[in-house]
């Protein structure tokens, strides 16, 4: 067989090689970013979770846990919508005040408990005369907690 006859077989098989190559690396892409969202659930369900709060499934981390507006309290998971009738109903309370205290009690990063407060700002809407203090604390706990105060 001469080199002329051979040069087919050869572009096959690199054509092959090449595919292999490149099924293989997706696959190691895969692998590595299921592990790394796996690794996520794992330290968000090592957490203690008192034997009165509900077990989270990982499904919910929009949806709020529960909410106490008697105690002006929403808890939530990760971080949280509101429909619109419960955001009639807080801010509705908000409207009476001329100063608002928001807290959140959270075992996340600063950073999330910025955003969710921002969030929670966001939805009420306040109006300019009403004075809006905020507060982030650190939680051990894996449920989080936000708390407003009408003064």
């Amino acid at each position: 067989m001469d080199d002329d006859s051979l040069a087919p077989f050869v572009d096959a098989l690199a054509s092959a090689l090449i595919v292999m190559v490149l099924v293989s690396i997706f696959f190691l892409v895969q692998t590595a970013m299921t592990v790394t969202e796996e690794a996520k659930l794992i330290v968000v369900s090592d957490k203690p979770i008192a034997e009165t709060e509900p077990t989270p499934n990982p499904i919910i981390y929009r949806e709020l846990i529960s909410t106490d507006l008697d105690n002006n309290t929403l808890t939530y998971l990760v971080n949280f919508k509101l429909d619109d009738s419960l955001v009639h109903q807080i801010r509705s309370q908000l409207l009476t005040a001329s100063r608002v205290t928001i807290t959140i009690a959270s075992s996340d990063s600063e950073k999330k408990s910025v955003v969710n407060i921002l969030r929670f700002i966001g939805f009420m809407n306040l109006p300019n005369d009403i004075d809006v203090k905020t507060k982030i604390e650190k939680s051990d706990k894996l449920l989080s907690t936000l708390s407003w105060e009408i003064n």
